[in-house]
């Protein structure tokens, strides 16, 4: 029987997979305690989910659960905007608040409509005329629904049965065996009364979170325990962690925004985007803060923001507009006095695991990792409950033996857990390192982090993604879109959206090498050239146009390489002074540059002297020399 530990989507997404796709009765643990209900709102959990076409692949594989995921959720659009748009709220009280923009017609029929199956209906009809790529959902609505679709799957006859527990406290995950095959055991611990109970399963699913007891128990087991279970490393399940610019930064009802003097109030709608602008503007007193959708209008509404400190005063400072701090305001002080001494939630490491199952020998058992117990990230790229999402759904395919990421049947397919455990770790894993890499690189700044370099780097950044998007309008596509642009199309992996992102970096580090090689080959020439006119002590000069000398513009140019405009005056000083201080000549070089095929040349006193064959070279190759230019070769 597989054990399923973590009451997060992911965790009941893939209880609800094992049991109603591949047959299997299903205990479903969590670490909370029974009295928490995960199905209520908490603010110290108030994320909202975007659910796109990416998480969709595994919610339209149940259609009651994407049929209340469309009626209880926002639609939105490209980069989780809702459909109605974002509206900007100025700072100024003084200035008029934008009017939202109407929706669109399938979004206001299932507001209106009474007929949830209408509303249904009208709203997954106008999906692609709405651009609909995701809804948006808060966290305790999207385990509501998936609690109840488990709910209505018990409930059926002659199906396989999910066993939900609460309370339970993972202690230790080892192997063992149970009517002489292997299994794996999980020894848990209920919070209410202490008492120790033991779980034999021949699958167990950790989805317990960024700090996966599972992943713990696995990280540190001594190597001999799993001795029969095939290439197990314990170091793989330990780990690895970048530091983003997003990472460690803190996140901590119907709502109504005064108007301009003279001008109605706006009553905020719960599908609407807000964006509050704060008077203010300095890198470290900016404050924004922004109200995220929500299907229904009477809920508290979740928002972002920074944490600051004397949370009610610095509020009603920064937004004069609005009443947070004065007497009768919208926020009583017993939530500011919460707020304040809450914790919150820092945004994590860049990390994943790059251990994704473990599998015994005989493929009789084994253990395998979703959601963030098996990578986790900043939310900056919006694909955090998406890629939870398809954890779960490349799992199910490759138990069904299929390749993990395509879906396609898999050609060295044995029906045994070990082969589709092995096929999960081996298609899967490139995929998660490659979403890794992309969290680090995607939109880390898009906080305005304070700091000099954080600015300094979001303009570069910036400038990047502008570039890219430039070069790739240019080219017809054919330079990629940067790849916070490109993970919007669902139809890719993490590894395509990557390597069509490597592709266009290398490309930009070839140009930019071969720009720096030409430059250093000129400079090393250039250099070459001056050594040699250093060694025989002469510098050459030539003039185009002999007519006009010496009142003209000329180039200085040390062995035809390195080349000085000079003005006519500057020109004049200069051919005035050389008499006096170099020994010169001057004669006439036709383009064939026969003359130059002997190596002494007259000097103005009437003597002759040796020219060097480098001097004679540098003539003879020069290639835009007029027709009968003035040849100056001038020895220091």
């Amino acid at each position: 029987m597989p054990l399923s530990w973590g009451a997060v989507p992911w965790g009941l997404a893939a209880a609800l997979t094992l049991a109603s796709n591949h047959n299997y009765n299903v205990t479903l643990l969590e670490t909370a305690p029974a009295s928490s209900d995960q199905r209520q709102y908490d603010p110290t959990k108030a994320f909202l989910y975007n659910v796109n076409l990416r998480g969709q692949v595994l919610t339209r594989q149940f259609p009651d659960m994407h049929k209340k995921l469309v009626e209880r959720s926002v639609p939105s659009g490209g980069f989780g905007t809702a459909i109605g748009g974002i509206t900007i709220v100025p700072a100024d009280p003084n200035e008029e608040v934008p009017l939202p923009k109407q929706s669109t017609q399938a979004t206001q029929a299932s507001i209106e409509s009474d007929d949830t199956s209408h509303a249904f209906k009208s709203a997954t009809s106008g999906e692609k005329a709405a651009g609909t790529v995701g809804y948006w959902v808060p966290r305790h609505t999207m385990v509501e629904l998936m609690a109840e679709c488990i709910e209505e799957h018990n409930s059926k006859d002659n199906v396989c049965r999910i066993n939900f527990e609460m309370g339970q406290e993972c202690l230790d995950v080892i192997p063992t065996k149970k009517r002489g095959r292997n299994c794996v055991c999980v020894i848990a611990k209920d919070s209410k009364d202490g008492s120790m109970k033991l779980h034999q399963a021949t699958l167990v699913v950790g989805a317990d979170g960024m700090k996966s007891r599972v992943r713990q128990c696995l990280a540190t087991a001594p190597r001999n325990l799993w001795d029969s279970y095939r290439g197990f490393k314990p170091y793989k399940f330990n780990l690895k962690q970048w530091t983003s610019p997003a990472s460690h930064l803190r996140i901590k009802g119907e709502m109504t925004i005064p108007n301009k003097p003279g001008m109605p109030p706006i009553i905020t709608e719960g599908r609407q985007i807000y964006a509050l602008r704060s008077v203010n503007t300095g890198p470290r007193s900016y404050l924004s803060l922004g109200l995220l959708p929500n299907f229904d209008n009477d809920a508290i509404r979740s928002g972002t923001s920074r944490t600051v400190r004397r949370c009610g005063s610095t509020f009603q400072k920064a937004y004069p507009r609005l009443n947070f701090g004065n007497e009768g305001g919208m926020i009583s002080d017993e939530e500011w006095e919460r707020f304040a001494k809450a914790e919150g939630t820092r945004f994590p490491f860049c990390q994943f695991s790059e251990g994704l199952s473990v599998y015994d020998n005989t493929g009789t058992c084994g253990v395998a990792l979703v959601g963030d117990a098996l990578h986790a990230f900043p939310p900056d790229i919006g694909q955090g409950v998406n890629a939870g999402l398809m954890d779960v759904v490349c799992l199910g395919r490759a138990l069904q033996g299929r390749s993990a990421v395509t879906g396609e049947a898999a050609s060295n397919n044995e029906p045994n857990l070990r082969a589709n455990l092995e096929r999960y770790q081996r298609n899967h894993a490139p995929e998660t390192a490659a979403l890794i890499r992309l969290s680090r690189f995607g939109a880390p700044y898009q906080y305005k982090q304070p700091h000099r370099a954080d600015r300094l780097l979001l303009k570069l950044w910036t400038l990047n993604v502008a570039m890219r998007l430039l070069m790739n309008k240019l080219t017809l596509g054919l330079v990629q879109k940067p790849a916070i642009l490109l993970v919007q199309d669902s139809s890719l992996t993490f590894r395509q959206v990557m390597r069509r992102a490597d592709m266009t970096t290398a490309g930009l580090k070839a140009t930019a090498l071969a720009c720096v090689g030409l430059y250093l080959q000129r400079f090393l020439a250039h250099l070459h050239q001056l050594a040699a006119m250093l060694a025989c002590n002469e510098v050459i000069v030539f003039i185009d146009n002999p007519a006009h000398f010496p009142d003209m513009s000329v180039t200085y140019t040390a062995r035809a390489r390195a080349s000085f405009a000079l003005s006519p005056s500057e020109s004049a000083q200069l051919f005035n002074q050389l008499p006096h201080r170099l020994d010169f000549a001057l004669f006439s070089a036709s383009r064939s540059t026969a003359q130059l095929s002997h190596r002494k040349i007259c000097d103005n006193r009437g003597g002759s002297r040796q020219c060097s064959q480098d001097s004679l070279d540098c003539v003879r190759n020069r290639s835009h020399i007029g027709r009968n230019p003035l040849v100056l070769v001038a020895s220091v």
